[in-house]
């Protein structure tokens, strides 16, 4: 874990550049997230929903919907694959995605199909470490995030 301005990011993950979610991999199960510098621009998340278990979802379809303080939007699959498992705990409470974003927060588990496309998310701890930086900037360059 490192801490860029006041953002904890895990460098062990792999991360989805267009979305900004994090990606889990567990054999051939990919548990989805939200980055950080998500939760930062979109504030307080206050409902969420998902797809039915079961889906089939192609890299970019949507998996469900999210309304926060500063966004309403559809989540996009980072990935290929069928929704094996939605976080209901989080459909329950979503600030769990702005208080434990890499524990109790995730969203979904997708069964993957198209495993080619883990080359497309950013991976390794210099690299992760290098995109975040570079993201913030920008983010930062345009106002987006608080000032601490």
């Amino acid at each position: 874990m490192i801490k860029i301005k006041n953002l904890r990011i895990r460098t062990d993950l792999m991360y989805e550049p267009e979305e900004l979610f994090w990606v889990h991999l567990n054999d051939n199960i990919a548990r989805i997230g939200m980055s950080p510098l998500v939760q930062e621009t979109t504030g307080t998340f206050v409902a969420i929903q998902f797809g039915k278990t079961g889906t089939f979802l192609s890299k970019g379809d949507s998996f469900g919907s999210i309304e926060a303080e500063k966004h309403v939007g559809h989540l996009k699959a980072p990935l290929s694959g069928k929704i094996a498992r939605v976080n209901e705990k989080v459909v329950e409470n979503p600030r769990l995605i702005n208080t434990d974003p890499y524990g109790y927060g995730w969203l979904v588990e997708i069964e993957m199909s198209r495993r080619e496309e883990l080359t497309e998310l950013i991976q390794g701890e210099e690299k992760v470490a290098s995109w975040f930086e570079s993201e913030i900037k920008k983010y930062d360059e345009k106002g987006w995030l608080a000032q601490p």
